[in-house]
């Protein structure tokens, strides 16, 4: 009997560190980690190396001697296509906003602020083309009106983008040069033409009519290669795109291939297909009002013949996205007794028997279940649609996931862990919103209680951290920090016993963002046998502490084994303090590394669905092209 040969072994790269942080209980800290073909081999110190190195060929590599490493962190939430298409606009936030390179724009809080950076950016781009602005929130910035508009810019087209992406904002020029006149609107529920005023579905109208101007290969290309960017220089190595194929999946891939796949850059995008946008392409169905019916079975064919399109660093996964009510930023999200305090009332992205026969559909064809949920009564929408699956069709381990998580209370927490789901929330919107919202919209009580993520992890339930970006910035260690201190803008700690422990924030970024995507198996922790994917810090997380997460600087990221450092190491933009510059960058001695070299040449959530229409074949392009689908929008 002749015994089976032996295969040649791998090069083994050890990396040693002051510290390896592995957020995996059984081997919490480490000083080193040997990896070989893109995964971890083993992890310990240098003595419990030697074993692997008998028969092979290895390197010790100690660029990150005086460095920290933890897993590569995980933003299981953002929109790739999202930031493809704003970040080259005009931003202008009530929050500062951190660029490639490290440059921040400035953030603008007052009507005045706003206003004047409006008038300087609109002076510095005097060219008469399209201005299209993104970052306006009303709370801050006061109310817009296309006569406030008209008067500022009477004779060119511009475009205000509501911080949400929900809403728009256009003076007269911009509604003539995108053909948006009285005929073509109609009597859309979601549109005011007199204010110039476009939001929730009736956004679509607009974002639809830019799509020509965003979706040219200068434009999106390079806003995916900046998004790429700002990901590595927050420490992420994977993100989940939570709306894949709304414009046109060919397209997406195309883009992603070329900015991420071709350029080897070390980030890894996992595709969670959009539910209502594959529905309605395959039907070849009109995007209609919440309470349209949608075809979710003709989706999940669709969504099916997608699953074997991967590559190495664009993969999809067996799950789906679905939706319940408006923003959270829009103040537009579905809110239970007592309402909102000006008496408005929110808006359903799908209604509830929609969103209801969308979560059985795919429930019954065995997907994972992500839904964008921002108040109690889309909660409550969302339990009930969950609580019809199963009751039909019990199934165990199904991580079905709540996204966003606005606004919900305590007894949900105990409906959502009895039915078996968990959450990847916002934690940003603590930071953001409840100063806000406590004098306007919600009150103190519920605006101090937005994102329970302590009552979450209270009823044994996963809580992992998104940016949604752009809603938030892609900096998990920030989120985290949100989630963990629960401070507000204007420095108060509101409902304190909801804030997290140290651990349990980096699990958020780490470990059980992975769960989230049922990646476990893969990534989140620093464990043998997982893929070699690191974020390189030059502070001690659990030296600084939980509140001061957010100035821990990240210095690179390793992908698949790979390291690609930044140019000097960067906190988050919400950083108090500079701390001292006690780490200096790597040297070249180290020169096989190489910086994220991305060519500057180069609930968003459900309103960019089916704006890509006009990129279909022509049998399916309605006449007209893109103003042909956008009439048949009204």
């Amino acid at each position: 009997m002749s015994g089976r040969g032996k295969s040649p072994m791998e090069h083994l790269t050890i990396f040693t560190a002051r510290k390896i942080i592995t957020m995996d209980p059984s081997l919490p800290e480490a000083t080193a980690v040997a990896v070989s073909g893109g995964r971890i081999v083993a992890v310990g110190d240098l003595a419990s190396m030697e074993p692997w190195l008998e028969g092979r060929q290895a390197t010790l590599d100690d660029r990150f001697a005086d460095l920290v490493l933890m897993p590569g962190l995980i933003d299981n939430h953002i929109h790739p296509f999202l930031g493809a298409i704003l970040t080259p606009t005009e931003i202008i936030a009530p929050e500062p906003w951190r660029m490639p390179g490290g440059e921040i724009l400035p953030a603008a809080n007052t009507p005045a602020e706003y206003r004047a950076r409006l008038v300087q950016r609109l002076a510095e781009r005097d060219d008469g083309d399209l201005f299209i602005s993104f970052g306006h929130q009303p709370a801050e910035h006061g109310k817009l009106t296309r006569a406030g508009l008209d008067e500022l810019a009477p004779d060119r087209p511009v475009v205000i983008l509501h911080r949400s992406f929900h809403e728009s904002w256009l003076n007269s020029r911009a509604l003539e040069t995108l053909g948006l006149t009285p005929e073509v609107v109609g009597d859309h529920p979601q549109v005011n033409l007199e204010e110039g005023r476009f939001y929730e579905t009736g956004n679509m109208l607009v974002t639809g009519r830019l799509m020509p101007h965003l979706l040219k290969d200068e434009w999106y290309r390079r806003g995916l290669g900046i998004t790429a960017e700002l990901m590595t220089q927050g420490g992420v190595t994977t993100a989940a795109d939570m709306l894949f194929g709304s414009i046109k999946p060919e397209f997406e891939l195309d883009a992603l291939k070329a900015v991420i796949e071709d350029r080897n850059l070390p980030v890894r995008i996992v595709n969670i297909c959009d539910a209502r946008a594959f529905s309605n392409r395959a039907a070849r169905a009109r995007p209609g009002p919440p309470d349209a019916p949608i075809d979710f079975r003709a989706g999940l064919e669709a969504i099916e013949a997608m699953l074997p399109v991967s590559t190495s660093r664009v993969t999809f996964i067996r799950a789906t996205k679905l939706f319940a009510d408006g923003a959270m930023f829009s103040a537009l999200m579905q809110m239970n007794s007592p309402g909102y305090m000006d008496g408005h009332e929110g808006e359903w992205i799908m209604a509830p028997d929609v969103l209801k026969d969308g979560v059985r559909t795919f429930w019954e064809a065995g997907y994972q279940i992500h839904v964008h949920v921002n108040g109690d009564r889309g909660m409550d929408s969302v339990l009930d649609a969950l609580a019809a699956a199963q009751a039909g069709k019990p199934r165990f381990d199904h991580r079905f996931m709540m996204h966003h998580v606005g606004f919900h209370t305590n007894a949900q927490s105990v409906r959502m862990a009895a039915l078996g789901a968990h959450a990847s929330v916002n934690p940003y919107y603590i930071h953001a919103l409840s100063d806000t919202y406590s004098g306007a919209n919600l009150g103190p009580e519920r605006a101090s209680q937005i994102v329970r993520a302590g009552s979450i992890l209270r009823e044994g339930m996963r809580v992992s951290f998104h940016s949604d970006f752009m809603m938030a910035p892609t900096e998990p260690l920030f989120l985290a920090w949100c989630a963990a201190s629960r401070i507000t803008r204007s420095g108060r700690v509101v409902s304190p016993t909801e804030r997290l422990t140290l651990d349990q924030a980096l699990r958020g970024v780490t470990i059980d963002a992975a769960f989230g995507l049922g990646l476990d198996h893969e990534i989140g922790s620093i464990v043998a046998g997982k893929l070699a994917d690191f974020a390189v810090l030059a502070d001690d997380p659990y030296a600084l502490g939980a509140d001061r997460l957010k100035e821990v600087r990240v210095a690179g990221v390793v992908f698949e084994g790979q390291p690609h450092m930044l140019a000097r190491p960067m906190a988050s933009v919400w950083a108090e303090t500079d701390l001292p510059e006690s780490i200096a960058a790597p040297s070249r001695a180290h020169a096989e590394t190489a910086a994220c070299d991305c060519d500057p040449a180069s609930d968003p959530c459900g309103h960019l669905v089916r704006l890509g229409m006009w990129l279909r074949d022509p049998v399916n392009r309605p006449p007209g092209g893109a103003n042909g689908w956008l009439a048949l929008e009204a």
